[in-house]
């Protein structure tokens, strides 16, 4: 009898995780690594968790999507690596004065501990410049002056027509609202990096960005 009630309270824990919904499942997700449910993107919003997170204002800039998605499909046939990796939730990116592509890390190559992503698990940011990562030789291509059309700021200024002096390191970071606190974490290290080095020449540039369209958009495409 003990076995038969043991086996039936089994079968009822099993019946009950899998009859989960999708919902659920999420939540439970989002609640696990920080995530935002039901992320509302409109410039207030942007605006509020960009404060929140001390981004500063000279520092935030809006992607300008539809152009955004013309330069990731322009690699999908020649570098189909590329093109995904311009398609994820976080990238960070340095690049040189030259436009020149130092460091890159996207969130499907850091590493994780409870639950959090490690962006400077290899000590790429121990160190001025960043130390080079061996994501960089499938991307060498990719310059600085690629990103600068799609760059806008909150007031829908293009990119190009708010720095004069060019600096001796760009840092771009793509974050997203919806991932909440791993976004958070991600622009505190590179906030942190800037600190670290405030003696140094850095251009920060906090790109917010909806990548789970771009991800849609292309997948519809293929």
């Amino acid at each position: 009898m003990k076995n038969t009630t043991l086996s039936l309270l089994l079968i009822s824990i099993i019946f009950f995780n899998a009859c989960k919904s999708s919902q659920q499942r999420r939540a439970e997700t989002e609640e696990e690594y920080g995530y935002i449910s039901d992320e509302v993107r409109n410039l207030e919003s942007v605006k509020t968790y960009a404060n929140k997170w001390e981004i500063p204002d000279e520092s935030l800039y809006i992607i300008d999507f539809e152009n955004y998605v013309g330069i990731v499909r322009g690699y999908v046939e020649n570098n189909r690596r590329l093109a995904k990796d311009l398609s994820q939730w976080h990238i960070l990116m340095v690049f040189d004065s030259n436009d020149s592509l130092l460091s890159y890390q996207i969130n499907c190559n850091t590493k994780r501990k409870n639950n959090d992503w490690q962006w400077n698990y290899l000590g790429t940011f121990n160190q001025y410049p960043p130390q080079d990562n061996s994501v960089r030789k499938y991307h060498h291509e990719l310059k600085f002056t690629d990103l600068v059309p799609v760059i806008k700021d909150a007031e829908g200024n293009s990119f190009e027509n708010q720095k004069g002096n060019k600096a001796e390191l760009t840092i771009v970071v793509f974050w997203t609202i919806y991932h909440g606190r791993q976004s958070k974490n991600l622009i505190r290290e590179v906030l942190d990096y800037d600190e670290k080095f405030k003696d140094k020449s850095i251009e920060l540039v906090f790109l917010n960005h909806p990548s789970t369209r771009i991800i849609n958009e292309l997948d519809e495409e293929s």
